[in-house]
């Protein structure tokens, strides 16, 4: 899920663990060990973006990463904690402040650093009323809940490297405020109350105990819809191979469905509070036969294993789109837009592969979002 979610999730973990004999601190190492695992986006700086998203929750997203890395973790913040957190809050910030675009986000987040290093120098670090069986217990703890969380996402993770499948529920969007808000807030209430306080273990214990019952939720309600999906499809007498359904961006009220037929996919809408059990579906042409212009039949076979099959093919001139369809489309004017995918551009010497991500005006971002919320509650 998005960096803040994670980083709340280890605090609170890092907090429920650590927090009596260290107080914020464990708060603190909680949310930095919680963003650990997605330092391997620095790969993206090295590879073209079919590889890094190839490589992106592999490794540094399985249990053995959080075996491994755990108790060094645990020492260094036991033994050189100042230059350990200065070091893990550089390369924290450092990837956005290289790839941001615009100069004054880049500004922002230079100036974040700077902040954070002004007061990590003036702090005078004590010796560690933890052991190192203590330690060793946050960092893991804050590592592997990273994962485990990510699984519940489209995108899946590689929780069990070294074998190559990533586990995937498509059970909650990437950025979802329902998840996030609630545990956010009362984690940071309880950062004011002594680390002693019975109060403060308890606020803490109700964000983790809350975020866990939403996705608890969130699994629930993906079986719900996928069932009446199922009774829809069959009623209006719809042949498919097969079924996918996702949340659509930032809830998990309204879900999307995207059954598989020979030459289209059908894909349609169900909110939870539908007065009716009815789908309208609609057809998108998925042009799997113009994969045969694709002349690098490697990264071919390499999308299809990332998009795990479910793709549709566009074609602008001599550049190849291929969509990856599994999250769902969006919704703009009713009409569904796949919209995450690679562009294939065939040059002389090789095939090159870039991200496409159209990028929404503010205009059509807006009405998106408006459409979104007036199709969560049925509002037509």
């Amino acid at each position: 899920m998005d960096s803040v979610t994670q980083i709340v999730l280890g605090a609170a973990v890092g907090e429920a663990i650590l927090g009596k004999k260290i107080g914020n601190k464990a708060v603190l190492w909680g949310a930095l060990a919680g963003t650990i695992p997605d330092l391997d986006v620095y790969q993206s700086i090295f590879y073209d973006s079919l590889t890094a998203n190839e490589l992106h929750r592999g490794f540094s997203h399985s249990i053995l990463f959080s075996v491994i890395f755990a108790p060094i973790l645990a020492l260094l913040a036991r033994t050189k904690e100042k230059w350990s957190l200065i070091g893990l809050v550089t390369l924290i910030l450092g990837y956005p402040f290289i790839t941001l675009e615009n100069t004054a986000a880049r500004m922002v987040v230079f100036i974040l650093w700077a902040i954070a290093l002004f007061s990590l120098q003036k702090n005078t670090f004590g010796v560690s009323l933890a052991s190192q069986r203590d330690w060793t217990k946050l960092m893991f703890g804050s590592l592997i809940t990273h994962p485990l969380l990510d699984c519940h996402t489209t995108w899946g993770t590689q929780l069990l490297w070294p074998l190559p499948y990533k586990l995937a529920w498509n059970s909650i969007f990437v950025v979802d405020p329902l998840y996030t808000l609630p545990f956010l807030l009362l984690l940071l209430i309880a950062m004011f109350y002594n680390r002693a306080s019975k109060k403060r273990e308890i606020l803490n214990r109700a964000g983790i105990v809350i975020s866990s019952i939403y996705l608890l939720w969130s699994l629930g309600a993906k079986y719900y819809t996928q069932n009446i999906f199922q009774e829809n499809l069959r009623n209006q007498q719809i042949t498919y191979s097969r079924l996918t359904t996702a949340p659509t961006p930032f809830n998990t009220f309204l879900w999307s469905a995207t059954a598989e037929t020979d030459s289209t996919y059908v894909t349609g809408l169900y909110s939870i509070f539908d007065a009716e059990k009815k789908v309208q579906f609609v057809s998108v042409a998925h042009q799997h036969h113009l994969s045969n212009q694709i002349k690098d039949k490697e990264i071919l076979k390499r999308l299809l294993i990332l998009s795990k099959d479910w793709y549709i093919i566009d074609k602008e001139k001599d550049t190849i789109i291929y969509i990856d369809a599994r999250f769902g489309p969006i919704y703009i004017d009713k009409t569904p837009e796949y919209t995450f995918g690679y562009k294939l551009i065939n040059n002389d010497e090789a095939l090159s592969v870039t991200k496409h991500t159209p990028q929404l005006s503010a205009t059509l971002g807006k009405r998106m979002l408006i459409e979104l919320w007036q199709r969560i509650w049925s509002v037509e």
